[in-house]
């Protein structure tokens, strides 16, 4: 579909703004998305709020065209296109003043038919979906505490978000690019994979600790790398601080982050050996983690310290170097032999 867009946009903008919408729609669907993220869609496509009726549980959703929720007055005077199968008076409408867009009646047709394809998966009754709408922002606070009493968590849950779903726990979903998977209790060990972790002692609370999660799985290394594949969100700290604020791209324009990416790229152990120095008690130590001798290890300190400008060693530059390493990994960056 994407080709046949990029090729479209040389003659016809309209046909491919057209397939932009349809594309759109259809990668929602494969996503299994919940019925509020459509609403946002929606609304973001039309550029003008959207509205959602759904007189079987009578909750009306609306979204502002930048993604703010909208209380729900003033949706009756919209004209609604109904949901193909969907209960009388369900329905779906733009709120544009004026004359309607080119493109309006294209949206509204395929966001009625991707709730549909959505409703016919049955979605509502997988796992996958409860886990969804209890770790997801969009859901009701209703459908959340029902969604997490269908899956019988009840007392402390631990979060997993990482890139790979093989993750022992029937109870997984997709949220954005991240796989997440819920366990019970806070005691989760978990080996052989990469991932964020957080704990919550109220299943309400789902939602954040899955955005805690993730914040943890942007700080974590490689596996078999010198630091940590498994990090949680409790034991962050401070950094955690450093984490939420800082974007990858906000990490990537840091001057010393600029620096150890440039010497990274000509001598791929420079970020191993800074973590494994930051995080064991001496040079020896951090030699064994790094499986080479101790004096190829003072060697590399050296030329470490020659041309990063400071001693990571040394008082002060620890504290530098650590909070460099962190940024570099918030930014994306990877070692070799990341996953």
């Amino acid at each position: 579909m994407r080709e046949l867009i990029a090729r479209v946009e040389v003659v016809d903008d309209d046909t491919a703004s057209a397939l932009r919408v349809i594309a759109h729609f259809d990668h929602l669907v494969d996503g299994g998305v919940s019925k509020a993220a459509t609403v946002r869609a929606a609304a973001a496509l039309a550029g003008c709020p959207a509205g959602l009726l759904d007189v079987k549980t009578g909750k009306v959703c609306r979204y502002s065209a930048d993604g703010r929720a909208l209380d729900e007055d003033s949706h009756h005077e919209w004209p609604r296109t109904p949901l193909a199968g969907g209960h009388s008076g369900s329905g779906v409408w733009l709120e544009r003043p004026g004359a309607a867009r080119p493109l309006d009646s294209l949206i509204l047709e395929r966001w009625a038919l991707s709730l549909a394809a959505l409703s016919g998966h049955d979605r509502l009754g997988s796992t996958a979906e409860q886990v969804l709408l209890a770790c997801g922002p969009d859901a009701s606070e209703a459908d959340r505490r029902d969604a997490t009493r269908r899956l019988g968590l009840t007392g402390t849950v631990t979060v997993i978000a990482g890139p790979s779903h093989a993750l022992a726990t029937p109870w997984r979903t997709r949220l954005r690019e991240h796989h997440i998977a819920l366990v019970p209790g806070a005691d989760v060990r978990l080996e052989g994979l990469r991932a964020g972790t957080s704990s919550t002692k109220d299943p309400m609370s789902l939602p954040l600790a899955a955005e805690q999660a993730i914040v943890a799985l942007r700080t974590t290394d490689r596996l078999n790398g010198p630091g940590p594949s498994v990090v949680s969100y409790q034991d962050l700290g401070a950094a955690a601080a450093i984490a939420e604020r800082f974007t990858a791209a906000d990490a990537a324009s840091v001057a010393d982050v600029v620096r150890l990416e440039e010497l990274r790229s000509t001598h791929d152990w420079a970020v191993d050996t800074l973590q494994a120095v930051l995080d064991q008690p001496s040079l020896r130590q951090a030699a064994t983690t790094l499986h080479v001798h101790h004096s190829t290890l003072r060697e590399r300190m050296v030329w470490l310290t020659h041309h990063l400008g400071y001693g990571p060693t040394h008082p002060g530059g620890r504290q530098r170097a650590a909070v460099t390493v962190l940024l570099w990994r918030l930014a994306g960056h990877t070692a070799s032999g990341d996953s």
